[in-house]
């Protein structure tokens, strides 16, 4: 696997590009021009096997592939399996593919979505008008990620609970395992270093390429000053000051662990060893660093996701990003001139192998 490449997208009223970032060069970008792809309200919201999943100006889903300028129309939003409501509609937060369209058919697009407070999982097949359920028994979900060399999905849910879709079947998938033994130690006792007053978490699953399946818990102090000190809400508030102090959302820490499936238990990680992990709202990616030197080992590159507040202040939202470094806990930036605002959210996108920037 190519290591993946940093993505922002730039839009003005004259222009649309994406600019990629490698991590290699990091002050030089390769640009792509969308304006010819009509995609002016559209927003994107995630990113797999090369492919970016965005949503028109009316929630409808479709994939693009930027670098051979294809796009792929899916079912619309409004053929999701949901409790239907007349005041809300099923709002599409991660889109992850099993199998890679562009070279084969036989792919599966799967889709986290949520309305109130329950997050379900859809998918469909090349060919399909509208979207099948997937029955999970998860009612909170946190985390899809897909394997294409046995086409399972992989959902997280807390827990940690993890259920394993195997999608080969061609009438319905059929769940193959679920896993739900006892929480790990560390992870239990996080809420003593990281209350959830002052404290929010994103969960995410990790595979590798030798199946190994990882779990990494993200932890975000909801209100960060400028000397990394996470405080409440109420303290940003000063007697001098006209204004709240800008105190923006901001990573502080990881915790990894790996599942061991002989044992069944979830075993603590400390180093990824020679693996660099990457995070975000794309789909979770793990990539050997004796294959790409130009990659950090034992770190986790990681991108804003956190959507429930990313637009709540003009000052601040899909910055948070950065290069955690599992050996000593320090967190580097990933590009060198990194804004406190960056709107739409940075992604991080896989180059096919057949395409040369």
């Amino acid at each position: 696997m190519a290591p993946p490449l940093l993505m922002l997208e730039e839009k003005t009223q004259e222009t649309h590009n994406l600019s990629l970032f490698s991590l290699k060069e990091k002050n030089h970008a390769y640009k792509i021009n969308l304006v010819d792809q009509n995609l002016d309200d559209s927003q994107c919201v995630g990113s797999s096997h090369g492919w970016l999943a965005f949503l028109d100006e009316i929630d409808n889903p479709f994939l693009l592939n930027p670098f051979s300028k294809t796009q792929i129309h899916l079912p619309k939003s409004q053929t999701l399996p949901t409790i239907h409501s007349a005041y809300s509609s099923s709002k599409i937060n991660k889109v992850v593919l099993c199998k890679n369209p562009s070279h084969d058919e036989n792919y599966v697009v799967v889709v986290m979505h949520s309305i109130w407070c329950r997050t379900s999982l859809a998918f469909c097949r090349y060919g399909d008008e509208k979207w099948t359920n997937l029955e999970s028994g998860i009612e909170t979900l946190y985390d899809v990620v897909c394997c294409d060399e046995t086409n399972t999905v992989f959902v997280l849910g807390p827990g940690p609970v993890v259920e394993i879709w195997d999608m080969n079947e061609t009438m319905f998938p059929k769940k193959k395992m679920i896993i739900q033994d006892s929480c790990p130690r560390k992870l239990a006792k996080s809420n003593k270093i990281f209350p959830v007053d002052l404290y929010s978490t994103q969960w995410y699953l990790a595979l590798s390429k030798s199946g190994q399946m990882f779990l990494v818990v993200r932890y975000i102090g909801e209100f960060v000053r400028y000397d990394g000190e996470v405080v409440y809400e109420g303290d940003t508030l000063t007697d001098d000051a006209s204004e709240p102090l800008v105190c923006p959302y901001k990573t502080v820490d990881f915790h990894v662990f790996k599942y061991c499936f002989c044992e069944k238990k979830w075993i603590e990680v400390e180093s990824l060893g020679n693996y660099a992990m990457f995070l975000g709202g794309s789909q979770s990616m793990m990539v050997s660093t004796k294959e790409h030197a130009e990659l950090k080992g034992n770190v986790i590159y990681f991108t804003d996701d956190y959507w429930d507040r990313m637009d709540e202040d003009y000052n601040y939202g899909g910055h948070d990003m950065g290069i955690y470094s599992m050996e000593d806990g320090c967190i580097d930036p990933v590009l060198e001139c990194q804004e406190q605002r960056i709107v739409p959210p940075p992604f991080w996108i896989n180059v096919p192998h057949d395409h040369r920037l």
